[in-house]
């Protein structure tokens, strides 16, 4: 099965829902990195073009720090985590409880901290949309990406060799200590072509 626009669409306000338990449970598993409060919140959820996802994530030649997960499962797809660079050094001074504006690029330590921040808030979206959508989807671990947005999400959209049209995009709100950041989570689900002879899946 794919995800379709008018699928999604069609109970948007409950994949807004399903969203929000994702961040919360994020949140709760990101904050056992630290003692520093961090809470996540959703923006706004739904679809969008595949091809404008650079212009959704800000400006294309923008700096980002992309985190790219592919999923295996009923729901195959590629998920992709993007932070705005100064967000990724911002959320590295929360999480390792340094003073705010103390990471000033990322080290092998700083890459490793934004890698399970990626790994975390990606399981924890794909296991509410598993269940949202009753299937099963196995995530990979996670690689790091430091480059303009466009080429982040283009690379990604390489890698998938064949994807949908629309694609799920979730608006997240990363908020710390006098510090709001905003995070931006992608899944791209694949094109699964109908066996020959068989019914067409969507």
């Amino acid at each position: 099965m794919t995800v379709t626009k008018k699928k999604i669409e069609s109970s948007l306000s409950e994949f807004h829902n399903v969203a929000r338990l994702g961040v919360k449970k994020a949140s709760e598993a990101i904050n056992t990195l630290s003692s520093s409060a961090l809470k996540l919140d959703v923006i706004s959820a739904g679809v969008a073009p595949t091809a404008r996802l650079s212009e959704i994530a800000g400006n294309p030649e923008d700096l980002v720090a992309g985190i790219y997960i592919t999923v295996s499962g009923n729901l195959p797809g590629h998920a992709l985590l993007i932070f705005p660079y100064e967000s990724a050094l911002t959320l590295v001074d929360i999480l390792l409880s340094r003073p705010m504006g103390s990471t000033k690029s990322l080290g092998e330590m700083e890459e490793s901290v934004i890698q399970e921040v990626g790994n975390i808030v990606t399981s924890s979206y794909l296991t509410v949309l598993s269940n949202f959508y009753q299937c099963t989807m196995l995530p990979s671990p996670p690689s790091l990406a430091v480059d303009m947005a466009a080429a982040v999400i283009d690379s990604m959209l390489l890698n998938t060799g064949k994807f949908d049209e629309d694609t799920i995009c979730i608006v997240t709100k990363f908020t710390g200590i006098r510090k709001s950041l905003r995070g931006f989570f992608l899944y791209v689900p694949e094109r699964i072509e109908p066996a020959k002879g068989g019914p067409s899946l969507g």
